[in-house]
C-alpha cells in the first residue's frame, strides 16, 4: 500500500526519475519557461519550488543543498542571486502551469511550466550563453579570427616551387614504380 506516499513515479525507476526532474528544473531556471507533459510539470514544480525556497536563504548550506539537485556552480549562483530575490515577498507559488491540451502523437496532456516572476528576454539569453559556456560577446570571436589569419600570413610566407622541382619529384615517383615492377618480375623468375 502507498499510505502517505505522494510521489508520482512517472513510469520510471528512482534514478531515472531524479535525473528527469533535475534536468527539468535546470531548464526551468535557465529559460524560466518549459513545455512538457502535465504529470512531469507537476512533479518538477514541487522540486523547483523547494529549491527556490532554499535559494531565498542564500547561505552556503542552501547553495550546497541546491547543488545536490543542480550540479552546476554558475546556475546555483544565478538561482540564489538573480531568481530567488524576486520571490522574497512571496510565501510559495513561485511557478505556474498552463495546460495546452493533448499532444498530437500520443495524446499526452501537455503543459507549460514557468516562473511567476520573469526576467527580460535579453537577460535570459545571456544566462543561457553563460551556462552553455559560450563567450558572451560574439563580436570578439570574429575579431580574434581576423587577428589569427593576419598573424599566420605574416609568419608563413608562401613558398613557390619551380617547375623543375615538380618534375624531379614526378620522375622520382616513376623510378620507384619501375623498380617495384622489376623486383616483382625477378621474384617470379626465382620461384620458377
Amino acid at each position: 500500500m502507498r499510505h502517505g506516499k505522494k510521489i508520482k513515479k512517472l513510469g520510471r525507476k528512482k534514478a531515472h526519475r531524479l535525473a528527469l526532474l533535475r534536468n527539468l528544473c535546470r531548464a526551468l531556471f535557465i529559460f524560466e519557461k518549459i513545455k512538457t507533459t502535465l504529470p512531469k510539470a507537476k512533479e518538477a514544480r514541487r522540486l523547483a519550488e523547494h529549491l527556490i525556497e532554499y535559494a531565498k536563504k542564500n547561505t552556503v548550506a542552501a547553495k550546497r543543498f541546491i547543488y545536490r539537485f543542480i550540479p552546476d556552480h554558475k546556475l546555483v549562483k544565478i538561482v540564489c542571486e538573480e531568481i530567488a530575490p524576486k520571490f522574497m515577498n512571496r510565501q510559495g507559488g513561485y511557478t505556474r502551469i498552463f495546460r495546452l491540451g493533448p499532444r498530437l502523437g500520443d495524446g499526452a496532456e501537455m503543459a507549460i511550466l514557468e516562473l511567476t516572476e520573469k526576467s527580460e528576454p535579453e537577460k535570459i539569453d545571456l544566462r543561457r550563453k553563460l551556462i552553455e559556456r559560450r563567450a558572451l560577446p560574439e563580436e570578439k570571436k570574429v575579431e580574434k579570427k581576423k587577428e589569427k589569419t593576419k598573424k599566420e600570413k605574416k609568419e608563413k610566407p608562401q613558398e613557390v616551387k619551380s617547375k623543375s622541382e615538380k618534375k624531379t619529384k614526378n620522375e622520382k615517383k616513376k623510378n620507384i614504380a619501375k623498380k617495384d615492377k622489376e623486383g616483382k618480375k625477378q621474384k617470379k623468375v626465382r620461384k620458377k
